[in-house]
């Protein structure tokens, strides 16, 4: 019997990887989908979407500039008492997952349509926005970019910009 079980599961492991299933597209799952993580990391190893975001603000004359890009989920320091409670990493990874979705909408936006449209965009960009206001204090403007990064082991090997998005009041 367990002979029998062993050859069934590899023929519906066969089975899964010659029969493609069509992808489905429904406005219910779409909404759904905030309840699960993004696993498309595990298809390839390669480049990984990062966002990264700036803001203007204003000097001592009071004259606006712009300041450097920086990265929105940095790692963070761990402590021995994240083991029991742990919001801020959690925080962090469902955000990088907002990410990771805000990627996987873009790759599958059709040729010449609004990216900024999308939920996930409007998403992004409050984060940016939210990000910007509590490390920057007060700001007028700010922009994010959607970056594809590859690393290794030691240091970043490649990086393209996927997504700059315009200039928008904050």
């Amino acid at each position: 019997m367990t002979e029998v079980l062993f050859i069934a599961y590899f023929l519906v492991l066969l089975g899964t990887l010659i029969f493609k299933t069509p992808i489905i597209k429904s406005p219910w799952l779409f909404l759904m989908r905030a309840f699960f993580p993004n696993w498309k990391f595990f298809h390839a190893v390669g480049h990984v979407p990062h966002l990264y975001a700036r803001a203007q603000i204003k000097n001592a004359a009071g004259e606006p500039i712009w300041s450097e890009w920086q990265w929105i989920y940095p790692r963070r320091q761990r402590r021995w008492l994240d083991l029991f409670h742990n919001p801020h990493t959690n925080l962090g990874l469902a955000q990088q997952n907002l990410v990771d979705h805000f990627w996987a909408d873009l790759y599958d936006l059709p040729e010449g349509a609004d990216a900024r449209e999308l939920v996930t965009y409007q998403l992004v960009l409050r984060l940016v926005q939210q990000v910007l206001r509590e490390q920057q204090g007060d700001i007028t403007q700010c922009q994010f970019e959607l970056r594809m990064e590859l690393f290794s082991r030691t240091d970043m090997t490649d990086s393209h910009t996927m997504m700059t998005s315009p200039v928008v009041p904050c």
